[in-house]
């Protein structure tokens, strides 16, 4: 017992509360239609205002508070360099190098013309500056390599670059196959020259796409030193009154890649990822969650309600106070909150799951006093004097776990634990006064006092619960369990990477992956914001040599190397292939009228070449297959100018465009700082001279533990770094002490609340050590399966706490009423908490089918916890109290026997 001044107060408080709540339930009873009328006119004027301001703000970069140091710097760096927040990413891989380059340079024309959707379009290593100057980014040997094979090309750049048409590439292959039938040497290349135009019309006979590779047929072309990958980063314009901010943009951003023929059908892979990509499929795969869990929720409930209940009265009854309530606080949140977050609007199903509980367990309880004989008014009253201040207990118990959340710096969560637990508050207002005014209206049937309980089956498989017999076994074997449990407990794990809670199988998430598992292409990369470029420099040479940095990179760092020696190599180039006469225009003239001929003439010189060579050689091997191809082209097309145009167009279509990029590369100047393009400078200088360091990393970190070791690597050198990796790992670190905080502050508070009401601390430990017991054997289970704690799943033990001392509370409060635990079993009172838990398990099993994995996490983590809670709460709860009971074993043995 606590102080007695103070308990001789509590008590007096105790009465006073619990008088007024009989007097609320009873008003509700005598004046049922005025109680019904006003608040059903508060829900329609709270219907009709949610209605017409029903929001939820999707900017997902206030979640965490903006007063955490990391915090500040991240948007320091933001406001900084804007160009890389909210990005889209799309990956062009082409059969070669010249068709991704043409692919992206297309895309972003198209998107550079519709500003509307597209606030930015950048191409890394793209425009006119690098077509110029990219082949001095090749090593010195690469770059003496490409001119080798450039030198051994130079006659048949020659020659096409003269006349870049079908019939004048015909006619260099019928000069070069007869120079080699006279004996002279071969045109370097032949043979891939007739493997790659028989493919060309092969590919034309199947109706597919195909375009001769002229970059490698010429020396390995300018656009091969960039590879076969390209990236467009686009910095879409964002909705943030939308459920799915990106979506408009992504919409027309797919529309236009359609419209352009971006894909697979015309030699291109396409992929589109990014941080606004990510947030849009997580948006859409929660939407499409939630709407199922909700649905699936409101179905099991009622059949689950109907079997505990079996009354159409005091089912409809309760689901009429969880429809009234939900939306009084859905109101009443977007009156003094504002809109909904994307953590907040998951209080609808959590209202339904706890929400539930108080329902059930004031009409089992009402239907028990019905059954026993009890008149309508004289049950309510009996009701509210027994379960008023359980009911209140239990509501503020869970009302203080969810407010536990607001004092953290966890700030996507804090308008989930205001709206959550004052839900708790209006549905005990709900059972209170909404559900003793319906049933007055509509008051459920007597039954006769043999069947003073709903399954008495159930009932009495209870009441043969041997726990006044095996009391010291079960807690003997809980400790047992309890200190197995603790290893695994410390295993425990928190995996912050959100990643994680996408659906792997979608686009972004793919993509996304693919460029994590290759260090140069990691969307996962630090940045460090340095006060000039000499400093950046400086520290970027430092960060270079830690062992998980791939590379740091700074604006100085697209100053190529050995220019003055790479310089004259292409000085020399030019000498031999001058570049003003690769300048040509970029499209095809129309094959001339002969070209069919043309055609027939050059089959026929390939049947002399193959057998001059060998039909078994290469050379002889590629000529025949090339004859052979042409010959079913006639056959099928003749001589037809449509037929010929396009086969054209494959085979040449890719020249113009290669020429004159070889032209512009021949024509290389020195590059400097000032020389560098605009779009790139601003990527890495402010106007303030403040330089930027861009850190790639070197493992894969789709791994936390490489993302964790790369983050503080790099902080060891530069405690100033920020981007994605710092702030998943510090901001889970902030979401994990966050939740610290809140289990603590539910503790305590809870704690307090207990023994302020209960007035005993024997009591209060008593309601509080199974569920301490749950949360340990729930953690420990965690660990057994495989699950981790995430930044879906992490508010579970808070809940834990509060939904556990609510389901305690009924059992010790008809405990304390004086029923002795083997009279209790035969009471509603477990079986209202046992079909409270398990309407409750369902609503979080509907979760753990969520199409979202982070849902369907959170969904099979609460539906864990609450398996654990119940079990201490029906099995450990009794034996506990059985030891506080006067001779406990005598007495509960000879009830049980009838002795």
């Amino acid at each position: 017992m606590i102080w007695s001044p103070i308990n001789h107060f509590l008590q007096r408080v105790g009465k006073g509360y619990l008088g007024a709540l009989i007097l609320l339930v009873d008003i509700s009873q005598r004046r049922a239609r005025a109680v019904l009328g006003i608040l059903l006119a508060l829900t329609v004027l709270a219907l009709a205002y949610t209605a017409t301001h029903f929001a939820v703000d999707t900017d997902t970069s206030n979640a965490i508070s903006r007063d955490l140091p990391f915090q500040r710097l991240e948007h320091a760096y933001q406001r900084a360099f804007p160009q890389e927040k909210n990005t889209i990413i799309v990956v062009i891989k082409g059969k070669d190098s010249t068709l991704a380059g043409r692919a992206a340079d297309r895309l972003s024309q198209w998107l550079r013309a519709h500003p509307q959707q597209f606030e930015n379009v950048y191409i890394p290593g793209g425009g006119s500056f690098f077509q110029r100057n990219g082949i001095l980014y090749l090593s010195r040997q690469e770059l003496q390599s490409f001119a080798n094979r450039v030198t051994d090309a130079q006659p048949l750049i020659a020659k096409l670059s003269q006349d870049p048409s079908l019939s004048g590439l015909l006619g260099l292959m019928n000069q070069a196959i007869d120079q080699r039938l006279q004996g002279g040497a071969s045109l370097p290349g032949l043979d891939h020259i007739f493997v790659e135009m028989r493919k060309a019309v092969d590919a034309q006979m199947a109706g597919q796409f195909y375009q001769l590779p002229w970059g490698s047929l010429m020396g390995g072309g300018v656009a091969a030193a960039a590879g076969e990958q390209r990236f467009v980063i686009i910095r879409p314009v964002l909705d943030y009154h939308s459920l799915e901010p990106a979506a408009p943009a992504l919409q027309t951003l797919r529309a236009g890649i359609a419209d352009l023929h971006l894909d697979q059908a015309h030699g291109l892979d396409l992929g589109i990822t990014g941080e606004a990509v990510l947030d849009s499929e997580q948006l859409k795969t929660v939407a499409a969650g939630a709407g199922l869990s909700l649905g699936l929720t409101f179905a099991v409930e009622i059949l689950l309600l109907v079997v505990a209940l079996r009354s159409l009265r005091l089912v409809s009854g309760v689901l009429l106070g969880l429809i009234v309530g939900m939306i009084l606080t859905t109101a009443g949140a977007l009156l003094v909150i504002g809109p909904f977050n994307l953590i907040s609007v998951a209080f609808a199903i959590l209202f339904i799951g706890l929400g539930v509980d108080f329902g059930i367990q004031f009409c089992m309880r009402y239907r028990e006093e019905i059954f026993a004989g009890a008149p309508h008014p004289e049950a309510l009253q009996r009701v509210a004097h027994a379960l008023g201040g359980a009911l209140s207990l239990a509501a503020l118990a869970a009302a203080l776990s969810f407010y536990a959340f607001v004092p953290t710096s966890y700030a996507g969560i804090v308008d989930l634990g205001l709206i959550s637990g004052t839900s708790m508050l209006i549905a005990l207002l709900m059972t209170l006064t909404l559900l003793p005014a319906f049933l007055t209206l509509w008051p459920a049937r007597r039954r006769p006092a043999a069947h003073s309980l709903p399954h008495p089956r159930l009932t009495s498989a209870l009441v043969r619960y041997p726990i006044h017999r095996y009391a010291y076994g079960v807690l003997a074997m809980v400790m047992v369990l309890a200190v197995l449990a603790v290893p695994a407990v410390l295993r425990a794990s928190f995996d912050f990477n959100p990643l994680s809670l996408i659906d792997p199988h979608v686009e972004g998430v793919k993509v996304f992956r693919q460029l994590l598992a290759e260090p140069g292409t990691s969307p996962y990369r630090i940045e460090i914001v340095a006060p000039n470029l000499s400093s950046a420099n400086a520290l970027a040479a430092r960060l270079d040599k830690l062992p998980t940095v791939s590379q740091a990179v700074t604006l100085a760092s697209y100053i190529p190397a050995e220019q003055s020696e790479k310089l004259a190599v292409l000085q020399n180039l030019q000498i031999l292939v001058p570049p003003f006469s690769l300048l040509m225009p970029a499209t095809l003239q129309p094959p001339a009228a002969d070209t069919g001929a043309v055609l027939t003439s050059f089959a026929g010189r390939l049947v002399a070449f193959s057998m001059a060579e060998g039909q078994s050689s290469p050379g002889g091997q590629a000529a025949m297959q090339l004859q052979s191809a042409l010959q079913r082209f006639h056959h099928r097309y003749g001589d037809n100018p449509q037929a010929i145009n396009a086969l054209q167009e494959r085979i040449m279509g890719g020249l113009p465009p290669e020429l004159q990029r070889l032209g512009m590369a021949l024509t290389a100047a020195p590059v400097t700082l000032q020389s560098l393009p605009e779009d790139l400078r601003t990527r890495y200088i402010t106007p303030q001279g403040q330089a930027r360091i861009e850190v790639f990393p070197k493992a894969n970190l789709s791994s936390n533990v490489a993302m964790l070791q790369f983050v503080r690597n790099v902080q060891q050198v530069a405690p100033q770094a920020v981007g994605t990796p710092v702030m998943l790992v510090e901001g889970g670190e902030a979401v994990l002490g966050a939740f610290q905080e809140a289990t603590v502050i539910a503790l305590v508070t809870i704690s307090l609340l207990l023994l302020l009401v209960l007035r005993c601390w024997r009591d209060t430990l008593l309601v509080m050590a199974p569920l301490l017991l749950a949360a340990l054997f729930t953690v420990a289970s965690m660990s057994y399966l495989g699950l981790s704690f995430n930044l879906g799943n992490i508010i579970v033990l808070p809940l834990l706490i509060g939904l556990g001392v609510a389901f305690a509370i009924y059992i010790v409060a008809r405990w304390r009423d004086g029923t002795d635990i083997a009279h209790l079993l035969q009471t509603s009172t477990p079986m209202a908490v046992f079909f409270s838990g398990i309407t409750t398990l369902s609503a979080f099993g509907s979760m753990a089918i969520s199409l979202d994995p982070g849902m369907a996490s959170l969904g099979k983590t609460l539906s864990l916890a609450l398996a654990m809670v119940l079990l201490c709460i029906l099995i450990v709860l009794p034996a506990l109290l059985l030891l506080f009971t006067h001779s406990p074993r005598e007495q509960g043995i000879a009830q049980d026997e009838g002795r």
